[in-house]
């Protein structure tokens, strides 16, 4: 396999790193995490492990992976449960993307999406593809956001929000229920 890893990087023995993958300085990648083929991981990426990322993705500097849910009462033997991304990704920096709470299921990003710089993506949240979320986007957990849809800089999703395909939010949009499909909505 041609991979190039920094000496800075720390890569767990049972991790699997694909053909053609970067991992750069000072990257961390747990046990069990796969990593897909032509996949670069710029410095200071932190991988959970079990995740699953797959083949050329791009993923920034600072972002945080796979690393348990922000939920109260998760110890340290608290099983979870995993997290799968799909291929062609951006990842800015300093994103956050949490596995699903429940042992058995699945955080779900798809293919071909854009997550700019501070997006945060709960646990048990299903991104479809060919989605944009822009700066600062919270995505609180249990949400889905449908093919197509974009979400400018700020907007903030309340748990358990379907936000249906193509659908477009201002910057600054508080979401607290289901948006239809092709649907723009600003609310502040």
């Amino acid at each position: 396999m041609n991979h190039m890893i920094h000496p800075t990087a720390v890569v767990a023995q049972s991790a699997k790193v694909g053909s053609n993958v970067v991992i750069g300085p000072y990257t961390v990648i747990d046990e069990g995490a796969v990593i897909g083929d032509n996949t670069v991981l710029d410095t200071h990426v932190v991988i959970g492990k079990d995740t699953i990322i797959g083949k050329n993705n791009r993923i920034f500097a600072g972002t945080v992976i796979g690393r348990p849910p922000q939920i109260l009462g998760l110890g340290d033997d608290t099983k979870t449960g995993g997290l799968m991304i799909g291929d062609n990704n951006i990842i800015r920096e300093y994103v956050t993307i949490h596995p699903s709470m429940h042992p058995e299921e699945n955080t779900i990003v798809g293919n071909n999406n854009l997550l700019m710089i501070n997006v945060h993506l709960g646990h048990d949240c299903v991104l479809e593809n060919n989605i944009v979320i822009s700066n600062c986007t919270q995505i609180s957990g249990h949400c889905k956001v449908e093919m197509g849809a974009w979400l400018s800089g700020m907007v903030a999703v309340h748990q358990f929000v379907t936000i249906g395909k193509w659908c477009y939010a201002a910057g600054y949009t508080g979401i607290n229920h289901d948006i239809p499909p092709f649907v723009i909505v600003s609310g502040h």
